[in-house]
């Protein structure tokens, strides 16, 4: 069990003053990959090309983002997208792709090799239910999402949850939720923690914390501990002060400056 995500808050690895929760993969890709599709296939690969991010920011804490992955996937597999648009059940999608089993041993085997060579503290991060039911409803033959609301994220909840046992016993430092929306035209529909009570029992046995992350910040189920963004211009040096808030999460960007981030980084102290 690595450290949680509370406890690495608390004393930032880096020594900083205010722990970094970095979001590095399309910076990464763009650097490091010079664009081209990150190793989804090859899980030592990926976990080598994480790792090489996270030697050089030297994040006190790095997302692991499985939305690329599985969004990778379904591009890749139109027998897959077939098989989620068998019915027009809302959530049936969604459930049919959590439920596919090689995908799923899939992102188990690159969550496991990852966090296996990882140079410091991993967070999953996977989209909330409700964006996920938003992003895959469309497979149902419908465009309706604005519809969609916080009963049918609660039922999605529930194949999230299961979905998520595969990923318990491995050393991540937390579960993030992303609410963001995955597309600029996604409705906001705001669904809190209680509706997500399938994931919030099942991280809850495992002891393992969760949060929500918006785009106003992250929070900590039943906790006060909160995370302030830092945004993306900041990378680009044309922001220098700090919000405040227990710890910032921020993205880089992909057209960041390598000598701008490096001179930004150095900058959080």
């Amino acid at each position: 069990m690595s450290a949680s995500l509370l406890t690495t808050i608390a004393t930032p690895p880096s020594g900083r003053a205010t722990a970094l929760l970095l979001d590095h993969h399309e910076y990464a890709q763009s650097v490091f990959l010079r664009n081209r599709p990150a190793p989804w296939d090859d899980p030592t690969s990926y976990a080598r090309f994480f790792n090489q991010a996270q030697g050089l920011l030297k994040p006190d804490l790095a997302i692991l983002d499985l939305n690329h992955f599985y969004t990778h996937h379904l591009e890749q597999n139109p027998t897959l997208r077939d098989a989620l648009s068998q019915k027009k059940r809302t959530g049936y999608a969604l459930r049919t792709m959590l439920a596919d089993k090689a995908l799923t041993s899939g992102a188990i085997e690159l969550a496991q090799t990852l966090t296996a060579m990882a140079s410091g503290p991993v967070v999953l991060q996977i989209p909330s239910p409700m964006q996920w039911l938003q992003a895959t409803h469309h497979h149902s033959g419908s465009s309706d999402i604005d519809s969609l609301d916080a009963d049918d994220a609660e039922n999605s909840s529930m194949y999230v949850a299961d979905w998520l046992r595969g990923f318990a016993a491995l050393p991540f430092t937390a579960i993030l939720l992303d609410d963001r929306p995955i597309t600029p035209s996604a409705p906001a529909t705001p669904v809190g923690f209680d509706a997500y009570a399938p994931i919030v029992n099942v991280t809850a046995h495992y002891r393992l914390v969760v949060g929500m992350r918006d785009a106003h910040g992250v929070t900590i189920h039943q906790q006060t501990t909160r995370g302030s963004i830092l945004p993306e211009n900041y990378w680009l040096g044309e922001q220098t002060t700090l919000p405040p808030g227990d710890f910032h999460i921020t993205q880089i960007p992909a057209t960041a400056i390598p000598e701008v981030v490096l001179n930004q980084l150095a900058q959080l102290k």
